[in-house]
């Protein structure tokens, strides 16, 4: 059986998360200590933080390599939320982007939700993507579990408003459902 693949995820990451960006409105750019220090690759200041087990300072964002993005997005996200184990591409792809941009557990409980609401599960909406949430995120209609988990981030979006929601709904326009994929 085909499963979803990281690098064919990565391709559209990185069509919608830039470079070094510092905006004072944005929380993601700001370390554990209250510094605006900014975002680079889509990484958060508290996600390299983590990464580099030290606050980091605007030098360490912006000097931030790619390479470095990667390793993070493939070790903390697409591996944390088990996309190698979900079927199709489209489907690992929307729901480990909204981890990324959004948080895993948040992502996780989203698509659990949906799951138990709208195709009868009854998953513990503990925001951890396990053996249970795999198998039915890939038993569901994949379609129309696209759709809804669509739907969901639209509506997360809508509800934070503020100066990122036009952003925020055109990265979506990235994450197009395909059958085969």
């Amino acid at each position: 059986m085909i499963m979803a693949n990281f690098n064919d995820f990565l391709k559209i990451l990185q069509n919608v998360e830039g470079g070094y960006q510092k905006h004072s409105q944005d929380s993601g750019n700001y370390n554990s200590l209250g510094q605006l220090v900014g975002t680079n690759w889509g990484i958060s200041a508290k996600t390299y933080e983590r990464w580099i087990k030290r606050p980091p300072l605007e030098s360490d964002m912006r000097t931030m390599q790619k390479s470095t993005a990667v390793q993070i997005y493939k070790l903390w996200y697409w591996n944390v939320m088990r996309g190698d184990s979900i079927n199709n591409q489209s489907i690992a792809n929307i729901i480990i982007d909204h981890g990324v941009n959004a948080g895993i557990g948040l992502a996780a409980k989203e698509v659990q939700r949906i799951l138990n609401q709208k195709f009868g599960y009854a998953l513990a909406i503990d925001g951890t993507i396990g053996n249970q949430t795999i198998q039915a995120i890939n038993k569901v209609n994949q379609e129309q579990l696209h759709k809804l988990y669509m739907i969901e981030r639209i509506d997360h979006y809508k509800s934070l408003g503020g100066v990122f929601l036009d952003g925020w709904l055109t990265r979506l326009k990235s994450f197009v459902f395909k059958k085969k994929a």
